[in-house]
């Protein structure tokens, strides 16, 4: 190819970048647009098979511009402090990676567990005798249940509100620790990276 195709070659690919880069902030769009294309250059200048290698790495630039806004809106998420937004996006990738699968399935098990910590609490005075801590000779039980199991006697009264809540505060940040750490260990495995 002359170079005046392989430079038409690599505006149209930064085109095409640049429109999927849409979700980006406009700087952050340049900035990468601008990398990619001095990438792209360089590769060129040193022949054919060389573009074409680095243009084979990097993919379509659809696939690209995804892995930059996927990477964007993690960062976004890990920062913020919305759990949800953070747990959505982990989980998005749980697909693609055995630590956003299983670190976002953890979390939300322990969200579900302060959920029910929680409902425990507010349960309590709504209908006392069906909540509670029960304790037998070999069994051991706590939560909201139709009838008390038998041969079993309740342990901590009005007191399960209090531990309730902590507990369930304790699930509740503990999620919120697992999310960012797995966020911030994802960050910095799969930052869209240009092979020399």
């Amino acid at each position: 190819m002359t170079t005046r195709e392989n430079e038409q070659e690599i505006d149209a690919y930064i085109r095409r970048l640049l429109w999927a880069l849409q979700a980006l902030p406009h700087d952050e769009r340049l900035g990468i647009a601008s990398e990619i294309h001095s990438h792209l250059s360089d590769c060129a200048a040193r022949g054919d098979a060389d573009l074409d290698r680095a243009m084979g790495k990097l993919g379509s630039p659809d696939a690209l511009a995804r892995s930059y806004v996927e990477e964007y809106e993690l960062a976004g998420a890990v920062n913020r402090s919305s759990p949800a937004t953070l747990l959505l996006n982990i989980l998005n990738r749980g697909t693609r990676s055995v630590l956003a699968f299983f670190g976002g399935l953890a979390a939300l098990s322990l969200y579900l567990v302060a959920g029910s910590f929680a409902l425990i609490a507010v349960a309590k005075p709504i209908v006392p005798a069906k909540v509670g801590a029960w304790k037998g000779a070999h069994e051991f039980s706590m939560g909201i249940t139709d009838a008390p199991p038998g041969e079993v006697h309740e342990i901590l009264g009005y007191w399960i509100i209090p531990v309730s809540i902590v507990l369930g505060a304790i699930s509740f940040v503990a999620a919120g620790k697992l999310l960012r750490l797995v966020g911030r260990r994802l960050l910095a495995r799969g930052k869209p990276r240009i092979a020399p």
